[in-house]
């Protein structure tokens, strides 16, 4: 939804957060609700409802509702499923300074290593094979680590890095798969939604796309997605800079 900026939801805490991925998947019901519906839909307090409005850049809920009705009677739209946060998180980062020092510490991290584990979950662990095939483009050996499964090289053999792809952060084998890792010192680099997530505090660099969340079901059973474009613009943005590193 183009009405939030990426750096309007960057600044936004996990609460404030959950609210603006209900309004994404309610987006034709929120104007005709009003505040208290909305925190009790999320399960949050109104005051952080308001704090949401805020940070979007509206005086309360009035104009957060009005700048989304807008949305809703705009000529071009053309349902939930928008790129437009995914195209603006790209723009954005092409011009942060922050953004560039992460991806060179990620890239010397993965242009040292022998050996780069890569692993995700739900819609993103498709993207591990696409990475894999990537790194392996620019003369890296790359392991996909299915289902958050990986073995620790013993001190001494070929030098790791992991990378994780996963949207949310948390799941139960990507967590132990990141401690494992952790505990033998091996660098880690994660690409998630929110910095808020155990993945994305616990790597060494973290990229953190906020993009929102996407009602729909799948086989396995999945409620919500969420778009892969940042993903695959920050694989291929790495391994670029891997080959830069390379020539050097």
């Amino acid at each position: 939804m183009s009405v939030f900026s990426y750096e309007q939801l960057r600044k936004m805490n996990p609460g404030e957060f959950r609210v603006y991925n209900f309004m994404v998947s309610h987006l034709d019901d929120v104007p005709g609700m009003n505040i208290r519906r909305i925190a009790e839909s999320v399960g949050v307090s109104t005051t952080t409802v308001l704090r949401f409005c805020e940070k979007a850049g509206c005086s309360g809920y009035t104009e957060l509702k009005y700048r989304i009705r807008q949305e809703l009677d705009a000529p071009n739209r053309t349902g939930r499923f928008d790129v437009d946060p995914a195209i603006q998180y790209m723009k954005t980062s092409a011009k942060d300074d922050v953004f560039a020092e992460r991806m060179a510490r990620a890239a010397k991290i993965c242009a040292d290593a022998g050996l780069i584990i890569l692993s995700g979950n739900r819609e993103s662990k498709p993207l591990t094979r696409y990475g894999a095939y990537l790194f392996s483009a620019v003369g890296k050996a790359a392991f996909i680590a299915e289902d958050g499964w990986g073995t620790v090289c013993p001190e001494g053999e070929m030098k790791q890095a992991v990378l994780i792809l996963s949207s949310w952060g948390s799941g139960a084998d990507i967590i132990s798969l990141i401690h494992n890792y952790k505990q033998a010192g091996v660098p880690l680099i994660s690409v998630t939604n929110t910095e808020h997530c155990p993945a994305a505090q616990m790597a060494d660099v973290n990229f953190s796309c906020y993009v929102p969340e996407i009602s729909g079901s799948c086989r396995y059973g999945c409620t919500e997605l969420v778009s892969q474009i940042p993903v695959v613009y920050l694989l291929e943005t790495l391994t670029g800079e891997i080959q830069k590193l390379q020539k050097q």
